[in-house]
């Protein structure tokens, strides 16, 4: 074993460090030897992983090299033949092998290798009643001898291969592979707490923890698979988007180990839009200040939950890279749940979903609306779509979001900055959220929701560990941020000034002016922005000094914050005068 492991790094040093000239040299000594050891080695997973890891350097350095071109086939036919090892490293080496090959091969050969991935997803067994009764039709109908590959490492390996060389696949393999990826993601098997399970659907929950496990990763793996096929072959996937998009929503939800207690409290009247994402931002509460104590460590839905988001947010960004009209993701209306009957859009779901128990999944989601709010605004701009109500007759789509979702993300928002439990990662992705909403047209909103964000910050910026809303460890950059979202709102212009001037004096000007004493200079250089603003709000404060702020014997004072305090001077000093 020691001498195996001497070997292993000897020959890797020299694949990775040998000249690219000598690289087809090289490669003549030693792929016809890592073929042999794979094909006589089966019964040692030690010798096939070091086979499988140099196969993998050497390919991904002199896939190129005419030598190992020639030898292309024998390569990836040995490396198929492994995704059926009993042992879960070496398949995972194996597929890792075939990822890289992947960007080397002929169109031929490419396509060989996808339609033989293809026929072993075919065969696997589907995952839920309805997965698996397609899979037992697919394999009355199947001839192929192929022996049937584990079902994880094959759709790893699709995914692999789609990441890799996603755009050179054809629209009739694309065509292929999705209906086949959504067998293993069927929106009517995405459970959560708050479902009502039927009798036959009891029966199937109570299936083993191994199951459940194979099924969570399974459904991880095609989501990570649709995310690669919407970015990198955007054209071929459109025919499919909306069934993505539907079964992303209905996983983004499927917690069935957990109930929230107010989804259907949320969607049992019909109506507007806006009226379902109210409903939900007042009933948030209860999760954001509660943490469940009783939750499963050994509860893994949260990773396919998280891949669902990942692939929503595939689909925004392939819009925005697309140049597309985004309204669809605001208007157009998906079935989520297992009743029909109770749609939500793809921004009011995202919305709906900041009350995820997980932070991982609470951070993707809100990362993900920001994302998309972001591409709105710019489309906005750009005369794409229209976000003020009344301009139907425009000729473009319009998007009400000042009154049907503005009040509820603020909502949102606010209750992830005040839950004292709430992570670091979650409170900032909030604070980001709500400086991109205020350059879309309303800002934030009116009086109302300034003063109640300014009083979140004011208990973030606030040195009284009574009043605080975060931990002592964490505070240094949730108060950037925080400063950060001050100066985009005093900026902006999308608020009524007098708004913003009677809050922020009221409420945040005293807190700003103790986070120029703190003692990371970039807490002060934002505090010192933000205060340089206040001219423009304040003009008969008289009493205002600046030169107090650029005491040359602080020890925190820095190049930054010198100039700062020296712009803020300036902008002072022409309007007070010598008074």
């Amino acid at each position: 074993s020691d001498l195996h492991d001497v070997y292993a790094i000897g020959l890797t040093t020299l694949i990775t460090k040998i000249p690219l000239h000598m690289g087809d040299v090289v490669s003549h000594r030693l792929v016809g030897r890592l073929i042999d050891g794979i094909r006589l080695s089966s019964n040692s997973s030690f010798i096939l992983v070091s086979c499988f890891e140099l196969m993998t350097h050497l390919v991904s350095r002199f896939g190129t090299m005419p030598n190992v071109k020639r030898q292309h086939d024998a390569i990836l036919q040995i490396s198929l033949l492994q995704l059926s090892s009993t042992e879960t490293v070496v398949r995972k080496r194996a597929g890792s092998t075939i990822g890289v090959m992947s960007r080397v091969l002929s169109d031929a050969l490419l396509h060989q290798l996808v339609d033989r991935l293809l026929r072993q997803i075919d065969l696997a067994e589907g995952v839920g009643k309805s997965g698996k009764r397609r899979a037992r039709a697919a394999r009355a109908n199947s001839t192929t001898t192929d022996p049937i590959a584990d079902t994880r490492a094959i759709l790893r390996t699709m995914c692999t291969v789609s990441g890799e060389v996603g755009h050179r696949l054809t629209q009739s393999q694309i065509d292929c592979i999705i209906p086949i990826f959504l067998r293993f993601c069927d929106a009517e098997d995405a459970m959560s707490g708050d479902d009502e399970a039927s009798e036959d659907e009891s029966v199937s929950m109570e299936e083993t923890e191994e199951a459940v496990e194979l099924a969570n990763e399974l459904r991880e793996s095609c989501f990570a698979g649709f995310s690669s096929f919407v970015l990198r072959c955007p054209k071929e996937v459109m025919p499919h988007l909306k069934s993505i998009v539907g079964a992303s929503l209905a996983y983004m939800r499927y917690d069935p180990n957990y109930s929230y207690g107010d989804e259907e409290e949320g969607e049992e009247e019909d109506g507007a839009e806006s009226s379902d994402v109210e409903e939900f931002s007042e009933d948030e509460d209860e999760y954001s200040e509660e943490e469940d104590e009783e939750d499963d460590d050994d509860d893994a839905s949260w990773k396919v939950r998280r891949g669902a988001i990942q692939a929503l947010t595939a689909v925004v960004e392939s819009t925005k890279l697309q140049n597309m009209d985004p309204s669809s993701l605001w208007t157009e209306e998906y079935s989520w749940r297992k009743d029909q009957s109770m749609k939500t859009t793809v921004a009011g779901a995202l919305v709906k979903r900041f009350k995820e128990r997980e932070e991982n999944c609470r951070v993707a989601v809100i990362d993900c609306f920001t994302r998309l709010l972001a591409m709105t605004v710019a489309a906005a701009k750009n005369g794409m779509i229209s976000l003020e109500s009344g301009e139907e007759e425009s000729g473009v789509p319009v998007i009400d979001l000042r009154s049907k979702y503005v009040p509820a993300i603020v909502k949102a928002c606010e209750t992830q900055l005040e839950a004292k439990k709430g992570g670091e990662r979650t409170k900032t992705s909030a604070l980001a959220l709500l400086s991109t909403l205020c350059v879309a047209p309303g800002g934030i909103g009116g009086p109302t929701q300034i003063e109640s964000v300014f009083a979140h910050i004011h208990s973030i910026l606030s040195p009284d560990p009574k009043h605080r809303t975060i931990s002592t460890g964490l505070t240094k950059s949730i108060k950037l941020d925080a400063l950060c979202l001050v100066r985009i709102m005093m900026t902006c212009d999308q608020h009524d000034a007098s708004c913003i001037k009677h809050a922020f004096l009221s409420t945040l000007l005293g807190e700003v002016c103790n986070a120029v004493q703190e003692d990371w200079y970039k807490v002060i250089a934002e505090a010192l922005r933000v205060l340089a603003e206040v001219p423009s709000l304040l003009l008969l404060e008289k009493e205002w000094k600046a030169q107090q702020m650029t005491d040359e014997d602080s020890p925190n004072n820095t190049e930054e914050t010198n100039q700062v305090a020296k712009a803020l001077y300036d902008a002072i000093e022409p309007r007070f005068g010598s008074s």
